[in-house]
């Protein structure tokens, strides 16, 4: 059976980078709430001291997140989505094509470049919805995707018009 690749997870170095620069974020701002609440003078009013607090939980909780999605989230399979014959292998689930009702995409957002990566979100009919936010080329993946969906539906009507053609009328 013939393996059609849909999507791919984005590379190591990808998912390093994007980690990478929250542990970086998290530890700037780390930094910077420890100055302020250790500088020179100190803290000499409340307001001074919650800020600075403030800026250092917020940075711990940003470097925690980037190492938690590091570790635990990141480390993907290379293939995320195939289909072989006529299911769609997703993640190593095998769903039919038949139980696919739609297939979304949304694209992460970033202040530098426009990243090709971001969510594919598959809706199965039973209501159930499969995602990953860490496909490489999202929106070719989704493109490729519906199409394989268009070409599966066109295959099961002409399959249906072939065995009604087949039948001779009683």
């Amino acid at each position: 059976m013939e393996e059609e690749i849909i999507a791919k997870c984005i590379s190591r170095k990808k998912r390093a980078w994007i980690g990478l620069k929250g542990t970086m974020v998290g530890l700037a701002l780390l930094a910077v709430g420890l100055y302020l609440l250790l500088r020179p003078g100190g803290t000499t009013d409340t307001s001074g001291f919650v800020a600075s607090i403030a800026v250092i939980v917020i940075g711990a909780l940003l470097c925690l997140l980037s190492i938690f999605m590091l570790v635990k989230v990141y480390p993907f399979p290379p293939v995320i989505a195939a289909r072989e014959g006529d299911t769609l292998v997703f993640l190593g689930e095998r769903i039919p094509l038949c139980d696919i009702a739609e297939a979304t995409f949304d694209q992460s957002k970033t202040l530098i470049r426009q990243p090709t990566y971001g969510l594919l979100r598959i809706r199965l009919k039973n209501g159930r919805i499969l995602k990953n936010g860490c496909v490489d080329d999202v929106a070719q993946a989704c493109f490729r995707l519906n199409e394989c969906l268009r070409r599966y539906a066109a295959e099961q009507e002409q399959q249906s018009f072939a065995g009604n053609a087949r039948r001779p009328d009683a």
